[in-house]
């Protein structure tokens, strides 16, 4: 009886061993797929324009626009460099002219500006994404879908807004989000808490975007 509970125990664990090995075999097919899949977007370049209004400050957390948007660029950058994008990053509290002529230096196939919104203190918003034409209309609209998925309040869209400097300088097709409204409590609270899920939200808009062009796919 015992030799056959110990032959009991050592099958169990070759069962688990078995099993681990293709776990680990699984795994590795995943990110040797998602290598291939990032290396396409190698040649993709980013710029992400985070906004330098330090002036305009939270409702809540003693903090400011310029330092909140720097949080969400560089959460936004790193996730946009392990899909495999190449990203550059305006420097902090950098002028908007100085940000396009460097964004058109760096050949930027897409500039993003990143900002937070305010309105009357009272009102709750949602995201907003300006655009210069119906060019971009496709890439706001991916943009859209997953920052407006994350954010609170309902009133989320795209809109034409050519007369901004950062949507009509630059070179590149350009995607500027504005992330919720940072003038109430709530809405200052809830993007203090959600720098990195913004920033993921809106790599995975550029992402969904590029993903979806054929020479891409």
């Amino acid at each position: 009886m015992k030799s056959l509970h110990k032959l009991g125990r050592k099958k169990y664990i070759l069962l688990g061993l078995a099993l681990l090995l293709v776990c680990t075999l699984s795994s590795a097919a995943v990110t040797s797929m998602l290598t291939v899949k990032n290396e396409s977007f190698s040649g993709i370049r980013i710029y992400l324009s985070p906004s330098n209004q330090s002036a305009n400050e939270y409702a809540s957390g003693d903090t400011t626009e310029m330092e909140q948007c720097d949080k969400i660029a560089a959460a936004a950058a790193q996730e946009l460099e392990r899909y495999g994008f190449t990203v550059a990053v305006g420097e902090s509290g950098a002028s908007i002219e100085s940000r396009c002529v460097e964004s058109d230096a760096f050949g930027a196939d897409m500039h993003v500006p990143i900002h937070t919104n305010a309105y009357d203190g009272e009102y709750t918003g949602g995201t907003r994404i300006y655009v210069y034409s119906a060019n971009e209309l496709t890439a706001a609209e991916y943009m859209l879908d997953e920052v407006g998925l994350i954010s609170p309040g309902e009133d989320d869209k795209v809109e034409y807004m050519p007369s901004l400097y950062e949507v009509n300088m630059p070179a590149a097709e350009t995607v500027y989000v504005e992330c919720k409204f940072h003038d109430t409590v709530d809405g200052a609270e809830w993007i203090i808490n959600n720098t990195d899920k913004i920033g993921k939200a809106v790599a995975k808009g550029i992402y969904d975007y590029y993903s979806s062009k054929e020479e891409y796919q």
